[in-house]
């Protein structure tokens, strides 16, 4: 009996350390989930703050923004939901950023901001290319 109790007790240890590490996954690096997600919001900020600044854009740069908008905020879903880290999407978006950056007449913090934006996601991606992020 004193051994059915021990075997009992010691699985129901295992199943409550699986379950918890289950729940809390661990990400190790510079750039877990939260922290993606917080530079791909202050980017939409930084973006948004620039339409209202009086920033001229064509149409094409407008598209442009929109889909780097849409693909930012894809990539960081992925990071955080299933840690897919897709680099050809992030450099997708950094270079239609840098595009719009390089080609329209961006003055003041509105320009900064998105200079240290593209700094910030290009550091990440460095990173990751570094494999000093990720899941375990």
């Amino acid at each position: 009996m004193r051994n059915l109790l021990t075997a009992v007790l010691v699985s129901m240890a295992f199943v409550a350390c699986g379950t918890l590490g289950h729940a809390q996954e661990r990400w190790w690096g510079d750039w877990p989930p939260q922290r993606v997600q917080a530079l791909v919001s202050q980017v939409h900020t930084d973006l948004n703050r620039g339409y209202h600044s009086g920033w001229r854009f064509t149409d094409s740069d407008r598209r442009r923004l929109n889909h780097a908008e849409d693909k930012l905020h894809e990539f960081a879903e992925r990071w955080h939901d299933r840690g897919q880290f897709d680099k050809g999407d992030l450099d997708r978006t950094i270079g239609d950023i840098q595009h719009i950056v390089d080609n329209n007449n961006l003055r003041g913090a509105e320009r900064d901001a998105l200079w240290h934006d593209l700094d910030q996601l290009r550091r990440m991606r460095e990173a990751y290319d570094r494999h000093q992020i990720g899941r375990w």
